[in-house]
């Protein structure tokens, strides 16, 4: 879901609400062994899931927050839409989005602490989202399509802050959805 106009951020902000509550949800629908449960080795329980969406999301969340603040003290640029992204950039977030079309090779810093608690993952895990939730409150007027920056993890793509706002969103929805196949899993198993 990225951002094309001011309009579109209240939709986001709500999406990230839901996420929020979504994820309280999944990781409390059991106990502890529950949401440490992995469908294999080489899979990631509900607590890795949630993990690993704060690794990601903190330096993507660092970097928006810098370029929306440079952005804003230095008078803009301004506009409430349409925006534009690169097709790199929405590309690069349509393949974040679920359900996930080919596994993406995750970088060793991105692997979460398999030692994670259920408490500490959503804790942070609801940190990250709050600030992302104050990124899109405030971003209305600056023109989120020529606001760019490069990934924290792949320097050589540019973003722009709409993108990376919708990468974040997508990402996360897409570790939802991988975590409600962790349980459908267990309850097969």
């Amino acid at each position: 879901m990225i951002p094309y106009r001011s309009a579109d951020l209240p939709g986001l902000s709500a999406r990230v609400e839901e996420q929020k509550n979504e994820v309280t949800e999944l990781l409390s629908e059991g106990d502890s062994e529950h949401a440490s449960w992995r469908p294999d080795e080489s899979s990631w329980s509900l607590v890795g899931h949630v993990a690993h969406m704060t690794i990601v999301n903190a330096p993507y969340l660092d970097s928006i927050h810098a370029a929306l603040n440079g952005a804003r003290s230095a008078g803009g640029p301004v506009s409430d839409g349409p925006w534009r992204h690169s097709a790199i950039s929405t590309w690069f977030v349509r393949q974040n989005q679920p359900p996930p079309k080919r596994r993406i090779k995750t970088f060793k810093k991105m692997v979460p602490d398999l030692g994670t608690t259920p408490e500490a993952a959503l804790t942070d895990f609801l940190s990250a989202q709050d600030r992302l939730l104050a990124a899109v409150r405030g971003a209305g007027g600056l023109d989120l399509g020529r606001i760019r920056f490069g990934s924290p993890f792949l320097g050589l793509l540019r973003l722009s802050a709409g993108a990376a706002l919708g990468l974040l969103v997508a990402h996360t929805d897409r570790h939802i959805w991988l975590m409600h196949e962790v349980n459908r899993l267990r309850s097969e198993g």
